[in-house]
């Protein structure tokens, strides 16, 4: 069973913006100025539209980003996923996924 992710409605959520209709190693990726230190709720959305929640926290390599499993708006299935977001000199990417996430 995938983990439900419940964003705290009391406070507004970050949004991150996905150039791509799924997640993969060089998408480009918009995050917010100031970026918190600590693990962090967020909305994911995709370049088709989707919206799916997942979480931003620092790691060694920049940040770490976990996107919940979703469907594509083509309808593909897309399992929870773990990824490393870097920043260059043209804004964030995704660099690699990672481990699976427990």
């Amino acid at each position: 069973m995938t983990a439900q992710y419940r964003p705290n409605k009391s406070v507004s959520t970050m949004r991150i913006i996905l150039k791509h209709s799924h997640p993969c190693p060089g998408c480009r990726a918009t995050l917010p100025d100031g970026l918190p230190d600590t693990e962090t709720d967020v909305i994911v959305s995709f370049a088709d539209g989707i919206e799916v929640p997942g979480r931003l926290w620092p790691s060694t390599d920049d940040r770490r980003l976990e996107i919940a499993s979703h469907r594509t708006a083509a309808g593909a299935l897309i399992a929870r996923k773990a990824w490393l977001l870097r920043q260059d000199d043209f804004g964030w990417k995704i660099k690699a996924r990672l481990s699976d996430p427990s």
